[in-house]
């Protein structure tokens, strides 16, 4: 690794360090302000089990399509790696909206599927955003090679990207936050009574 490499690195690692919890709190804070006001006990629903599913296909569809079942070791390190990972964030997020009272379908697939794992996303990609915009401009081959692009990326491309992504990546922190205040949206201390009573 030459000197270049290691002051990316170590950017991109301090910016994550800085930016990662910021972004987790903008993006679930409206789902975390009804978690902590309501305290309401973790309850699964079959649902959930179904969104597991989806995602456990996904992951599944992921590592056929990166590696391919070919390369039967590095496949199946793969797919041990991400279905445990799925395992972790799907009982967190069950525990998570549990807490929050949430108990529609609909909504809970959206944080399951959707806003959780963009979160986690958005958590790796903006810190280390510079730094692929500054690749993108310095070494286009590299780039090419790591994003197994099948075109040659033209000069400029770093600075387009740095432009767009000034754009794009806050109007997603920015939607993401809505998704969440929309989960939430109704959500009661009377309607968790409700679902935590006994029949």
């Amino acid at each position: 690794m030459n000197a270049r490499d290691r002051a990316l690195a170590i950017g991109s690692l301090e910016l994550t360090l800085v930016l990662a919890p910021l972004i987790a709190w903008v993006i679930l804070l409206p789902v975390n302000r009804a978690g902590g006001r309501l305290r309401a006990p973790t309850r699964f629903f079959l649902i959930d089990f179904v969104w597991l599913l989806v995602e456990l296909q996904l992951s599944l569809g992921f590592c056929i399509q990166y590696i391919g079942v070919q390369y039967q070791q590095s496949f199946f390190m793969l797919l041990t790696f991400l279905c445990f990972a799925v395992l972790l964030m799907w009982g967190g997020a069950v525990s998570f909206l549990s807490r929050a009272g949430v108990r529609g379908s609909i909504k809970r697939g959206a944080f399951i599927l959707i806003l959780l794992p963009a979160t986690l996303v958005m958590m790796v990609v903006i810190p280390m955003y510079p730094a692929l915009c500054f690749l993108l401009e310095t070494d286009q081959e590299m780039m090419e090679m790591v994003l197994r692009l099948k075109f040659s990326v033209p000069p400029g491309s770093g600075y387009a990207a740095a432009w767009i992504g000034a754009v794009v990546l806050p109007a997603l922190v920015v939607s993401l936050n809505r998704l969440s205040a929309w989960i939430v949206k109704g959500v009661t201390e009377v309607a968790v009574f409700r679902q935590t009573a006994p029949a």
